[in-house]
């Protein structure tokens, strides 16, 4: 085609300019590859009827092209467009020539001008070469000049450093022989005085061995001669007043544990056994009735700052009444702080009446308290103006209440909403616009689904200063809900959203962008992914403490986003199940590994020995490990940890462990807390090289061992006498003769369980009265050989007994 356009009359191709020929050419060819018409012969006649009715006034290239497939960039170049129609500057030019006649045989003034501009141009470019050759020539002496200067400078300079360290050695030379002779003064002196100590503590030792040979020599010849060395009296010694050792101490020493004071050394571990601030309410109450001595001890002030019913709830004959409420308060109401009526079903009136009268009350815990209602809690309200920590969770208070609690407690900085139902939005509205609101720094609303959006944005513009919030079991908890929380609440630095399996990323990233955030916790949600952990990693460098439980969507590269969180020390991945080794290593070769306490992989069946070997080799400060039930562990990893001489305590239930991995994990001494729960193929071998080398150990999980017998236990027993709790359920070869070792060698112990075990008797019960007597608490669940009768009578003397004779469930694995 163009060659036939070449050679077109001029005349033609000016008519073809004017019409707009290659314009329209351009619009069509544009539309065809852009639109892909099925019936492209169609789509040319119908754009061109188009042009003939509407004209080409307002033709584009782009035209007939569809507005939402435009292409931004032009299909055909105007360079094709000339090459087709040969429509270029020459051809004009002989078209111009042609019609108008020009014949020029002489130059014209213009061509003079523009070869004159052009002389001048080319002149102008050689003398700014020139010139800039020039240029360069001198900045290039002056660069190599100063290059030169400033390695002289650079010279000089470290020649004068090095007369004056030269100078400086010579001076710590100096000074270095001076502190060595002052050294060894010093030393003489502390040698002599040394000396001196020891000469005067042997001379003291030696006074008092003097006298006590005389004094056993003495009451020698008095029983030879057949004196009775019981007439004297033992209890008053002639002054009719019985004592004990507690009333010959120090009256600050029996009180207050925490105060240093001097006394003999032979009163030391009385001290020590003696200390009434262990003591709860009801021991106390008791205490005071034993003599003048103790009773004046129990009146202390110190010793009724703090009152814990929840602790006695159980032990008092009618309950936590208004009686005993009263009464006490009453007795401590001028030096009450803290206060703590945890399910105490029984009170009413009287009682919080009281409570109002107890002016200096900081901290108090109404949690599960049935009585309490709207007008309770405003007349304590008002009597406890100075109150700092407030629970009423699991209460039926209304908005009254926290209307209530924003007018009168002003100092208010916790707060604990859980679980209730009966307060809405308003309720928090109240909150927010309080005295107390600017200072309110945690607030727990766990549970409370009324909650809407509404509520939440009314907290997030009051309470801006909130540091801790609680969200835990909130189904119902949206991303609309967290949005002002996360806009406005700057200063949070720990939140919980256990159970609140709605939330999405883009809340996540929102708080994210909170960068004090040091803690948080999610279980249950399965709707985020890495790109929330991206983003809390990317932001959240003060993370220390995170939680994120059963989110199946995190991968390995969430754990490789959270390495550049180099103060993080407790991560917990329980249940996230496509974690692997690969996402362990690279979370422990960043920054936090070395300072990792705390890590939980539970359930994380990816997980096998090389990530066990990462941690062996980059988490030297790590205290807490669980890996249950990952099953792709073996001996070889667990030998590994056993060399890890800073775990405290682990978890390696349901993993491939064997005698020869326990007798590996052994090799840590330092371990006090060890659950080897359904590690089927532990015997009485394993476990007694285990027992002998962690003699230590406070803590520890044999349930559903099913090899263990009465011969491990025996060498347990007498090899960890320090065991504080024992699970031994499931274990079915255990008898009566393993409960006797543990009671007759075992003395600290305080939580027992035996379910299961068929063979455990009533006989055992007997042991375990006689000999643990720390016995808190005792769970015999399934335990068909033991009576009713004795189970009944063991609740006497333990504070918790759970026990049943049903048949053992399928689980268990009989």
């Amino acid at each position: 085609m163009a060659a036939s356009m070449k050679g077109l009359d001029p005349s033609l191709k000016k008519y073809l300019r004017s019409n707009k020929l290659p314009d329209v050419y351009e619009a069509l060819i544009t539309g065809l590859a852009v639109m892909c018409p099925d019936d492209p012969h169609q789509f040319i006649i119908d754009n061109l009827k188009y042009l003939i009715e509407y004209g080409t006034d307002e033709l584009e290239w782009d035209l007939f092209v569809a507005e939402f497939m435009k292409p931004v960039n032009r299909i055909v170049s105007e360079s094709n467009l000339e090459f087709i129609f040969n429509l270029d500057d020459e051809s004009m030019l002989m078209l111009s020539e042609k019609y108008e006649n020009i014949v020029t045989a002489m130059p014209t003034p213009e061509m003079y001008e523009k070869a004159y501009q052009h002389y001048n141009t080319k002149s102008k470019k050689l003398c700014f070469c020139a010139w800039m050759q020039y240029y360069l020539i001198k900045k290039k002496k002056r660069l190599d000049l100063e290059k030169k200067m400033t390695r002289a400078a650079t010279f000089h300079s470290h020649r004068m450093m090095k007369m004056h360290l030269e100078e400086w050695m010579e001076w710590v030379k100096y000074r270095k022989g001076r502190q060595a002779m002052a050294f060894q003064k010093i030393q003489h002196v502390l040698n002599v005085s040394i000396g001196r100590v020891i000469f005067e503590a042997w001379h003291t030792h030696t006074l008092d061995a003097r006298r006590q040979r005389e004094y056993f020599e003495i009451n020698l010849r008095r029983l030879e001669r057949g004196e009775n060395m019981e007439d004297e009296d033992s209890f008053g010694q002639g002054t009719g007043e019985a004592r004990d050792s507690l009333s010959t101490l120090p009256r600050k020493i029996a009180i207050q544990h925490h105060t240093y004071v001097e006394f003999p050394a032979e009163q030391y571990s009385l001290a020590l056994t003696m200390i009434f601030k262990y003591v709860d309410v009801a021991d106390l109450a008791r205490c005071a009735c034993v003599c003048r001595s103790w009773k004046v001890i129990t009146q202390a002030n110190t010793l009724w700052n703090r009152l814990d019913f929840y602790q006695v709830r159980n032990r008092l004959l009618d309950g936590v009444t208004d009686k005993v409420v009263t009464k006490l308060l009453y007795k401590c109401r001028p030096y009450l702080i803290h206060l703590n009526m945890r399910s105490c079903q029984f009170v009413s009136e009287p009682s919080f009446t009281s409570i109002s009268e107890c002016s200096n009350l900081q901290d108090l815990n109404f949690s599960e308290c049935v009585g309490l209602n709207d007008e309770m809690l405003k007349l304590v309200a008002k009597g406890c103006k100075i109150l700092l920590y407030l629970n009423v969770s699991h209460t039926n208070i209304t908005d009254a209440s926290l209307r209530t609690i924003a007018k009168y407690c002003s100092n208010l900085q916790y707060l604990s909403l859980a679980h209730c139902k009966k307060f809405t939005d308003r309720g928090l509205l109240y909150l927010s616009s309080g005295k107390n609101s600017k200072k309110l720094d945690y607030l727990d609303v766990s549970g409370c689904l009324q909650i809407t959006p509404d509520g939440f944005k009314n907290l997030s513009q009051g309470c801006t200063n909130l540091q801790t919030l609680l969200l835990n079991d909130f189904p119902t908890l949206s991303d609309d809900c967290l949005t002002p929380v996360a806009n406005r609440l700057t200063r949070i630095h720990t939140m919980s959203f256990l159970g609140s399996p709605l939330i999405s990323d883009e809340t996540f990233k929102r708080i994210a962008g909170n960068k004090s955030l040091k803690k948080i916790k999610i279980e249950g949600n399965h709707r985020i992914s890495d790109v929330s952990l991206r983003a809390i990693g990317m932001h959240c460098a003060n993370l220390e403490h995170l939680y994120i439980a059963d989110c199946q969507r995190l991968t390995d590269l969430a754990l490789k986003s959270l390495s550049t969180c180099r103060f993080l020390t407790v991560a917990n991945f329980a249940d996230c199940v496509r974690i692997t080794d690969k996402g362990v290593r690279q979370l422990v070769d960043g920054p936090c590994g070395p300072k990792l306490r705390e890590l939980n992989l539970t359930n994380c069946i990816r997980v096998g020995d090389m990530a066990m070997v990462n941690i062996h080799k980059r988490c030297h400060n790590l205290t807490y490990l669980s890996v249950c039930f990952c099953e792709h562990i073996s001996e070889a990893g667990i030998e590994l940890l056993g060399q890890t001489h800073s775990l405290t305590s682990i978890d390696i239930s349901g993993c491939n462990c064997g005698d020869g991995g326990l007798s590996s994990l052994g090799n840590n001494s330092r371990l006090r807390d060890v659950t080897l729960s359904e590690c089927a193929n532990i015997t009485d071998l394993g476990l007694q090289k285990f027992a002998q080398q962690c003699k230590n150990i406070e803590r520890l999980d044999l349930s559903h061992c099913m090899q263990i017998t009465d011969g491990a236990i025996k060498n347990l027993a007498f090899c960890c006498r320090m065991l504080n709790v024992l699970n031994l359920a499931g274990c079915k070869l255990v008898t009566d003769l393993s409960i006797q070792y543990l009671s007759g060698v075992c003395h600290y112990l305080f939580q027992l369980d035996v379910s299961g075990c068929l063979l455990i008797t009533d006989k055992a019960l007997k042991y375990l009265r006689k000999g643990c007597k720390k016995l808190k608490m005792l769970t015999l669940m399934y335990c068909k050989g033991v009576s009713k009768n004795s189970a009944q009578k063991m609740m006497r003397h333990v504070e918790c007994v759970q026990y049943s004779n049903d048949e053992v469930p399928s689980y268990f694995g009989y």
